[in-house]
């Protein structure tokens, strides 16, 4: 399995490409439209687009995506917010991008999209329905996309609508407990489980 890295040109998250057979993808979070563009230069088609959470930010991209026939799955508790003031279009002035939510998820449920292995592991508290992302390779390896519940030495705001601290923080300890493995942050640089543990201030009193 491939991890492509797509950064943002501005204002912007990291998306995030995955292909087991270097065709067919699955797009984690596609901020921007010209994901779609990179897809085409990598020679990738994206079948399914996973939102961690639906942030105008993190899904700018979506809508060009879909309108080439992915699939966009979210949290069930995330699908509500779409299209409302939670998604901050309207809050930073942004053109609102349309799309729709073709299949909803549950905490703990485990999916197989174009050959890999994801399990959804849902983590309220930047919003109601934000999800992170637990992805095995074909050696056994695990992957932890995070959207914005935690970052390389930080954590997700809470200050928007549905943001909700107390939960934030029992989403965190989820983490904490969990093998070390990487992380994959919707804004910043990759770090790992273990780093967090010992060096993010946000979690040294979970």
């Amino acid at each position: 399995m491939k991890i492509i890295q797509i950064s943002p040109r501005g204002f912007g998250a990291n998306a995030y490409v995955l292909t087991a057979d270097n065709q067919n993808a699955v797009v984690i979070d596609p901020a921007q439209p010209r994901v779609q563009a990179e897809l085409i230069k990598l020679g990738l088609t994206a079948r399914f687009v996973l939102l961690t959470h639906c942030h105008f930010d993190h899904v700018e991209g979506v809508q060009g995506l879909q309108e080439s026939g992915a699939k966009v799955l979210c949290l069930d508790k995330e699908k509500p917010l779409i299209g409302t003031n939670a998604d901050l279009f309207s809050f930073f002035g942004a053109p609102r991008s349309a799309y729709t939510v073709a299949e909803t998820l549950k905490d703990g449920q485990e999916i197989e999209l174009c050959g890999i292995r994801v399990q959804v592991i849902a983590t309220p508290g930047h919003t109601a329905g934000s999800a992170c992302y637990l992805v095995t390779d074909e050696q056994g390896g695990k992957h932890l996309f995070t959207g914005d519940t935690l970052f390389a030495g930080s954590i997700g705001r809470t200050d928007f609508p549905t943001g909700d601290l107390r939960a934030l923080r029992q989403s965190l300890k989820r983490i904490c407990v969990m093998e070390d493995m990487p992380i994959y942050a919707g804004h910043g640089e990759q770090t790992t489980i273990a780093t967090e543990r010992k060096t993010n201030p946000f979690l040294t009193d979970l």
